[in-house]
């Protein structure tokens, strides 16, 4: 019985001390709150901006990322119908952030003025500022091609 009592007052503090890490990540949790959602590069509350020059003027759209949703193919800042819904009425000022994990790859989608819509779709994924290529469409149809930049700017 006293080698029982012995070995566990020697075991207990080595114990105790190996709970440390773990109680204190579970406060800095409890202070913090819950960190946010991720999808790849892209976190809940985040803003980005993607910039680039295509059919010889430059574009700019600053895209937040309010929510991460499940969609068909990864997931995304705001949910397919929302933006089949936007994109095919032309509402000026939409944007989609989209991650595609088998991919692993992002795309940048905005509405712009007169029906026209631009995706920077990223396919590397290894430094910032991103570096992908840019496309421009009116009614559907591709005009023009360029290349973007997406950055995080908060």
């Amino acid at each position: 019985m006293t080698l029982r009592v012995l070995t566990a007052a020697v075991l207990l503090p080595v114990l105790i001390a190996s709970c440390a890490p773990v109680a204190s990540l579970l406060a800095a949790r409890d202070e913090q709150g819950p960190s946010p959602r991720q999808a790849g590069p892209l976190t809940v509350g985040e803003t980005w901006t993607v910039t680039g020059p295509i059919d010889g003027r430059s574009v700019t759209a600053t895209i937040s990322i309010p929510d991460l949703v499940p969609v068909a193919s990864g997931t995304a800042s705001v949910n397919e119908r929302d933006r089949l819904d936007a994109f095919a009425t032309g509402r000026e000022g939409f944007s989609v952030a989209h991650y595609d994990p088998e991919r692993r790859s992002v795309t940048f989608s905005w509405v712009a003025t007169r029906n026209t819509t631009y995706t920077c779709e990223v396919t590397s994924l290894l430094s910032l500022p991103y570096q992908g290529r840019l496309t421009m469409q009116r009614g559907g149809q591709t005009v023009a091609n360029g290349t973007c930049q997406a950055n995080f700017s908060q």
